[in-house]
């Protein structure tokens, strides 16, 4: 492997505080359900225009763009900035950096947020490109469409790259983009989840990425 695609919401950071907010936020000004933490934290990772769709089914498609603004309102003035970086990650990407990859982020969330929130975590220095969502976050939001735009942005070979993430959508995004996939279970995902997804191999404590990343 040359080329690494992290993502980032339950891989590099613990974002379920600020994602949970927001989205009691959306549920409480377009007057639906309150589903709940447990609920929301099923939310982060994919798209939000795929939730919706799972977890509001009655929500019609022509609401999803005023859903997502109310979503924004919160997140993107309060709950941004309500992660923690998981313990130990700092440390396995400057092996990574150290060991010649290349590192990248390949994330749903909006694009100029991932940007914003790399800088806010000190982590800038150790990847060379940040990719995710269209900022409509409707364009280009599938994890398969973003590792696409990501790894021919990067001018990545696909038989050297491999995609780490923590849910479903970034194995099945990886898999269908023909490149290789890690799953994480320190995340928001599950070990089932990711081995019925697809995942070549799957972690779950952080410090044995380097190593698993040298055995493919």
């Amino acid at each position: 492997m040359k080329y690494i695609f992290f993502d980032f919401d339950g891989t590099i950071a613990n974002t379920k505080l600020g994602n949970v907010k927001a989205l009691a936020y959306m549920a409480q000004t377009l007057k639906l359900d309150d589903l709940g933490p447990d609920t929301y934290q099923k939310f982060i990772g994919p798209a939000i225009t795929e939730s919706l769709g799972k977890f509001y089914p009655d929500l019609p498609k022509s609401r999803y763009q005023e859903a997502i603004d109310a979503y924004d309102a919160y997140y993107k003035t309060e709950g941004l900035y309500q992660l923690t970086l998981y313990p130990q990650i700092e440390d396995v990407l400057a092996a990574l950096k150290d060991d010649g990859y290349q590192l990248y982020i390949s994330s749903a969330k909006v694009e100029s947020l991932i940007k914003k929130l790399i800088t806010h975590l000190n982590l800038d220095d150790y990847f060379t490109g940040l990719y995710g969502a269209s900022e409509d976050e409707i364009t280009r939001s599938s994890k398969e469409d973003i590792l696409k735009y990501a790894l021919e942005n990067a001018q990545a070979k696909k038989d050297e790259s491999i995609i780490i993430g923590d849910r479903a959508t970034d194995i099945i995004g990886g898999i269908k983009n023909n490149i290789h996939t890690l799953g994480i279970t320190y995340g928001f995902g599950s070990f089932q989840e990711l081995r019925e997804a697809g995942a070549e191999s799957i972690l779950e404590d952080p410090t044995e990425l380097p190593s698993e990343i040298r055995s493919f």
